[in-house]
């Protein structure tokens, strides 16, 4: 259940990470605008691919250290601990 959440959120929260990336890195430029220098605001695609993938590896590396705990639990012990 941990792992198909973490799924979950992990792919819907890309298009809402891409955009806010994407506003963020805009009004930055725009910010540092002014009447000595421009800054062009360049995005490729590339760009969001690669944040993607970054964002997955991550998500993985953390879903297996979840799962290697989890495999370690003593769930007999766990289940017989009062609260």
């Amino acid at each position: 259940v941990l792992l198909i959440e973490l799924a979950a959120i992990v792919a819907l929260a890309q298009p809402l990470g891409w955009m806010l990336g994407y506003l963020f890195s805009w009004s930055v430029v725009r910010g540092f605008e002014s009447d000595l220098f421009r800054i062009p605001f360049v995005v490729n695609r590339s760009t969001f691919a690669l944040a993607s993938l970054v964002v997955l590896a991550v998500a993985t590396l953390s879903a297996l250290i979840v799962r290697r705990r989890i495999d370690r639990l003593d769930l007999v012990r766990v289940l017989k601990t009062r609260d």
